[in-house]
C-alpha cells in the first residue's frame, strides 16, 4: 500500500466503494486522515471493511476533499448529486491519483508514466512495463488496467509506476504530475459522459494539462485531436506515426520501426514481435519505443524486449490451435474503433460481434470487412449489426456466444480465425469484457482447445 503523509488529519470523503474506492479508502486511514466513505449501491456500503458516513447527509462544510471513483458522473449527462453538493461547499474534487503524488516524496526515488488514448491504452501499458523490466529497471503498472494506484507496493529506488489513465480518471485529477505522457489516439467514445468529442479531447488533455513544464510527452500524429495535441505541446514532444515516417520522431512502417530522434537514425524488425500484429499495435510499440528512448533505454534493448512480451489476456489473445483454426479472443474490443483494429490485424475471419452497444455503432466498419468470410452475431446490437453490414458478408444471428462459436467452428477451414471482437460492451449478457472473454476461452477448451 502506499501511503500519503499529505493527508494526515484532513478529513476526505471517498464516494464510490468498487477497487479504486476502497483501496483509496483504505490508503487515506492508513495515512491519518479521517475518512467519510460512502456508495449508493447498499452492498458495497455495508460489506465495505472500515465505519461508512452517509455523504447523503454529512456536513460538507467539514470535508477537506471527495475522491470520487471513476465511475461517478463528473459533468454528464448530469453531475451526480454529490458532485454538485461539493460544487456547492467549495470541496475540491480528487482522485486516487491525486492521493498517490501526495505520498510520491516519501517514495525512493522512481519515475512515473501515465498512458491514455481510446484504444490500445491497455496494451501499451502492459508493454511499457514489460519494456522497463526487461531493460532492467523495476517497474509495477496501475489504474485503469485494473490494479488501484495505491494498492502498489513502494518499489526501490529507480523503479517506473507506469499507469493507464481513462478519461473518467483524468477528469478528477488534478495534484498528480506524471513525468511522462502518453497519448495513443483518439476516436469517439465515452460521448455520453463528454457531451461530445470535444468535451472528450478536453479530458484526454489533461494527461499533459497536469504534467510540470519540463516533463515530457509522446504523442501519436495520425488522428486530428491527438495531433493538435503534438503541436500545442510540440516543444517537450515526441511524435509518433504509423502512417507516415516522420522526420524527426518515431514511425513504423511495413513492421520496421524508424527512429529519427537524432542523427544516428536505426531502423529495427518488429517482425519478431509475435503478439504485436497489426497496424494498432505497431503504434502501441511505437509509443512504447518513445518512452524508453526518454527513459535512455538502448534502441535495440527495447526492441529486443518486444519479442518476449506475452501479450495482454482478452486482447487479441490466442486462445487455442484447432484443426489449423486459430481462436482469437479480443473481448476488450468494446468499442467499433477497437474492433475495426482487430478486423486489419488477420485475414480469413470467422467474426463474432454484437453485445451492448455503447452508443450508435456508426458506419465505420463497414472499411474493414475485406478479411471477413462469415459474420456471427449476439447480443442487443446483433440487428444494428446486420443493418450495418448488410451483403457485404453472410451473417448468422446467432444470440448466443456458444452458438456463435459452434457455427463458427463448423464453417471455419484450416487457415482461418475465430474472432471474438465484439465492437460493444459485454454488460447484455456477461458481467463485463473480462467474463466474456472468459466464456469465450472456456467454450473453446471444450472443443479441446488448450490455451496457448
Amino acid at each position: 500500500m502506499i501511503e500519503a503523509r499529505t493527508y494526515q488529519g484532513k478529513t476526505i470523503g471517498v464516494f464510490g466503494l468498487a477497487r479504486t474506492g476502497v483501496a483509496a479508502a483504505e490508503a487515506l486511514i492508513a495515512s491519518g486522515a479521517e475518512v467519510w466513505a460512502w456508495d449508493d449501491n447498499t452492498e458495497r456500503t455495508a460489506s465495505a471493511p472500515f465505519d461508512t458516513v452517509n455523504l447523503h447527509t454529512a456536513n460538507f462544510n467539514d470535508l477537506d476533499a471527495l475522491l470520487l471513483a471513476p465511475g461517478v458522473p463528473l459533468t454528464h449527462p448530469e453531475p451526480h448529486a454529490l458532485v454538485k453538493k461539493a460544487q456547492e461547499a467549495d470541496v475540491r474534487i480528487i482522485s486516487d491519483f491525486d492521493v498517490f503524488e501526495g505520498g510520491r516524496k516519501d517514495l525512493p526515488a522512481h519515475q512515473t508514466v501515465a498512458i491514455t488514448g481510446t484504444n490500445g491504452k491497455s496494451t501499451t501499458t502492459a508493454l511499457i512495463t514489460h519494456m522497463i523490466a526487461e531493460c532492467g529497471k523495476p517497474s509495477v503498472m496501475g489504474g485503469n488496467i485494473g490494479t488501484g494506484v495505491l494498492t502498489l507496493d513502494p518499489m526501490p529506488e529507480g523503479g517506473v509506476y507506469v499507469f493507464e489513465m481513462s478519461s473518467f480518471q483524468l477528469d478528477i485529477t488534478s495534484d498528480f504530475r506524471p513525468d511522462i505522457s502518453v497519448l495513443l489516439n483518439m476516436t469517439p467514445d465515452h460521448l455520453d459522459r463528454h457531451g461530445d468529442m470535444d468535451g472528450y479531447a478536453k479530458a484526454k488533455g489533461r494527461i499533459f494539462e497536469i504534467q510540470d513544464k519540463n516533463a515530457k510527452a509522446v504523442i501519436s500524429v495520425d488522428d486530428e485531436y491527438s495531433r493538435s495535441f503534438a503541436k500545442q505541446y510540440s516543444d517537450r514532444t515526441i511524435p509518433v506515426s504509423v502512417k507516415v515516417i516522420l522526420d524527426n520522431g518515431i514511425s513504423v512502417q511495413n513492421g520496421v520501426l524508424h527512429d529519427r530522434l537524432d542523427d544516428n537514425h536505426q531502423n529495427y524488425n518488429l517482425l519478431d514481435a509475435k503478439t504485436l500484429v497489426g497496424e494498432h499495435n505497431h503504434q502501441n510499440a511505437a509509443a512504447t519505443y518513445a518512452v524508453g528512448r526518454l527513459l535512455r533505454f538502448d534502441g535495440a534493448a527495447i526492441v529486443n524486449s518486444f519479442a518476449s512480451f506475452p501479450g495482454l489476456t482478452h486482447r487479441q489473445e490466442l486462445v487455442a490451435e484447432l484443426d489449423g483454426v486459430r481462436f482469437i479472443n479480443d473481448s476488450k474490443g468494446t468499442n467499433p474503433d477497437a474492433a475495426a483494429r482487430a478486423l486489419d490485424a488477420f485475414t480469413h475471419i470467422h467474426w463474432i460481434a454484437g453485445g451492448r452497444a455503447k452508443g450508435a455503432l456508426g458506419n465505420s466498419l463497414k472499411d474493414h470487412l475485406s478479411a471477413v468470410k462469415h459474420a456471427y452475431l449476439i447480443g442487443e446490437s446483433a440487428d444494428e449489426l446486420a443493418g450495418l453490414i448488410g451483403d457485404k458478408v453472410p451473417c448468422d444471428m446467432s444470440g448466443t456466444l456458444k452458438a456463435a462459436i459452434a457455427a463458427a467452428k463448423e464453417n471455419a477451414a484450416s487457415g482461418d480465425v475465430i474472432l471474438l471482437s465484439p465492437a460493444c460492451t459485454a454488460f447484455d449478457q456477461f458481467q463485463n469484457f473480462e467474463d466474456r472473454g472468459d466464456a469465450f476461452k472456456a467454450i473453446v477448451k471444450e472443443y479441446g482447445g488448450q490455451n496457448q
